[in-house]
């Protein structure tokens, strides 16, 4: 168990934080397999989730070898695709649960994520994180992503607080720059199903001060999440 105190604001990570990047990779497959295949979009979409799990360039894949032979369809327009599409992911009832709890808990709440502006903020849009997160930073956006300071150095500045929390799950570069700037840092584990590479002969500094294995294990201000989530 982790506690989160009420004079703190708490900042989080996006993907494979508050959803599964799992999640929007499957939407966009299968966006993309409802446009390249009009009329059997669902056998394109598993023969993807195929290469996928085959440890194949999926995108590649299918420009180069599956649509090979059809006109209009580049790697570059499956990429766009991808990128723009209209997310069908939504948040869990134990992200929803902790989220509700820091507002309720009146802690400042923020959101710093890499990407692109677009693809970022449909993603935003789709988990209607607006209901608890007014203020974040996209890197496309901000012209700088981690483990750059700046998205942290915004919030400490943005945020009258004293105490900032972060939490994530790259070790690669979510911590390093926090850990630097005296936030207190928590990791959320690896369920197996995150898109990123796993930590590897890595420094002290890019390691957590704190881990964690499910959001549940969240003690706020005195409230356990576990108790909360397993009364639904």
């Amino acid at each position: 168990m982790v506690q989160i105190y009420k004079d703190e604001a708490v900042i989080f990570d996006l993907d494979d934080l508050l959803y599964k990047e799992f999640d929007f990779m499957r939407s966009g497959f299968w966006a993309i397999a409802r446009i390249c295949s009009e009329q059997e979009p669902k056998k394109l979409f598993r023969l993807m989730m195929v290469q996928y799990f085959s440890g194949n360039a999926v995108l590649n894949w299918l420009s180069n070898e599956y649509l090979a032979s059809a006109s209009g369809h580049t790697l570059s327009s499956l990429l766009t695709i991808y990128r723009t599409h209209k997310p069908d992911i939504s948040l869990s009832a134990e992200v929803v649960e902790v989220l509700s709890l820091l507002k309720k808990n009146g802690n400042r709440i923020g959101l710093i994520t890499d990407g692109r502006s677009i693809t970022q903020r449909n993603k935003i849009e789709a988990l209607k994180l607006s209901r608890w997160i007014s203020d974040f930073t996209i890197s496309e956006e901000l012209g700088f992503e981690k483990p750059s300071e700046k998205p942290f150095l915004y919030f400490m500045k943005k945020f009258d607080s004293l105490n900032f929390v972060y939490l994530a799950d790259n070790y690669n570069k979510d911590f390093i720059a926090p850990n630097q700037l005296g936030w207190r840092t928590i990791a959320l584990s690896d369920n197996g199903l995150n898109i990123h590479m796993a930590k590897q002969n890595l420094e002290t500094g890019y390691f957590p001060a704190e881990t964690i294995n499910s959001l549940s294990e969240l003690i706020i201000d005195g409230t356990c999440l576990t108790n909360q989530v397993d009364k639904k």
